[in-house]
């Protein structure tokens, strides 16, 4: 595996049902199980279980260990409890993983260097009408550019995505959000929608999933290769144990 290949986190996207149907629930440990009892809508517990799935077929494929021996670990650096914060896995100390979900769409990844990934719902207000919530989070400059975009409500989106990404990968926080500024970021935009720029040592890349009307991000050493659970399932069987599946071949997308 060449220097390139290493920088790209594997990044996947699915439906909770899509998740299901490659992967057997039984996965999923003891504390993620209560958890997502806790939950009251079926929905948001079919979202947090496909997540906590997804990821493990992502490392698996990265790593070439099969799935069911890699276990999910969060532990809070705050408030020093386990079962939130950053996600790690016990086994493979080494793996960065990263997943997030909204109703009827996960997203999962997997990398050797510090990764984060965001997923949300497509924006409902028409064009020209602002977004409310993720204007919360946005510098000056940033507002400034949503008021004059075309679409408001899904740059304001774009904005977000990106720094939920940041914050998972350790350079931001979620209180100073408003202090990070994206405004001046080159965005040129690639085919499917791919929009491809960076922050400091991370590339950011976000791009719309049309047919899950999602929103995607992904914040990495380098750019994603986003697969299917097909393509992970792929990947899984030509896998070797303790040897990543990436190459600077892969026929998975990548901007």
């Amino acid at each position: 595996m060449c220097r390139r290949a290493a920088l790209r986190p594997l990044v996947a996207v699915a439906t909770p049902d899509e998740v299901f149907q490659g992967c057997d629930p039984g996965l999923l440990s003891a504390g993620e199980r209560a958890r997502s009892a806790s939950m009251r809508d079926p929905a948001d517990r079919a979202a947090y279980e496909a997540a906590h799935l997804l990821v493990r077929r992502c490392a698996a494929a990265l790593t070439g260990r099969p799935a069911a021996e890699l276990m999910v670990r969060q532990w809070c650096a705050t408030c020093g409890v386990t079962g939130h914060g950053r996600p790690s896995l016990t086994e493979v100390p080494g793996v960065h993983v990263s997943w997030a979900h909204t109703r009827g769409a996960v997203v999962a990844t997997a990398a050797w260097h510090p990764v984060g990934v965001d997923v949300e719902r497509m924006p409902a207000a028409p064009a020209g009408v602002a977004a409310p919530g993720p204007a919360l989070g946005l510098s000056p400059a940033e507002q400034r550019r949503v008021a004059a975009a075309v679409d408001p409500a899904l740059l304001g989106l774009r904005y977000w995505v990106r720094k939920e990404c940041l914050v998972k990968v350790g350079v931001a926080t979620l209180a100073g959000l408003h202090e990070v500024d994206l405004s001046r970021l080159a965005r040129p935009r690639r085919r499917h929608g791919w929009s491809v720029s960076r922050y400091g040592d991370h590339r950011l890349v976000d791009w719309c999933d049309p047919d899950r009307r999602v929103l995607i991000a992904v914040a990495g050493a380098g750019p994603p290769v986003v697969c299917s659970v097909a393509d992970l399932a792929r990947m899984g069987v030509d896998s070797r144990p303790g040897a990543s599946n990436i190459s600077d071949g892969d026929q998975c997308e990548q901007p």
